[in-house]
């Protein structure tokens, strides 16, 4: 999951975690969530299982990232919002739209700086 730097620096100063921690750059220089080892699954993820359908509780929920908050919502080449086909609850929500897809755009734009 990309992260702003802004929504870093929030959940060190909520976890009290270093960045490198909870977050990776890509050669692109995009901040990017890092996944358990055990469970696969975010670190911010309390779980013991490394299931997908496993249940578990975001630790920083109140605190979560614009994309977290819009997934299983992705853009995709077209830029086109849609269900990430990877997300085993995509029955539960409704088909995105064109006022997701600017959401995820500007985010895109905030994930560059």
């Amino acid at each position: 999951m990309p992260i702003t730097a802004v929504e870093a620096s929030r959940l060190t100063r909520r976890t009290g975690m270093a960045e490198d921690q909870f977050c990776s750059k890509d050669e692109n220089g995009i901040r990017r969530l890092l996944n358990n080892q055990d469970t696969r699954a975010c670190v911010f993820l309390a779980t013991s299982s490394d299931l997908p359908s496993a249940p578990g509780i975001c630790s920083v929920y109140d605190s979560r990232p614009l994309g977290c908050k819009t997934y299983p919502v992705i853009l995709n080449e077209e830029d086109l919002a849609i269900l990430d086909d990877l997300c085993p609850y995509t029955e539960s929500f409704d088909e995105p739209g064109e006022d997701d897809a600017h959401i995820l755009l500007n985010l895109e734009e905030k994930l560059k700086r």
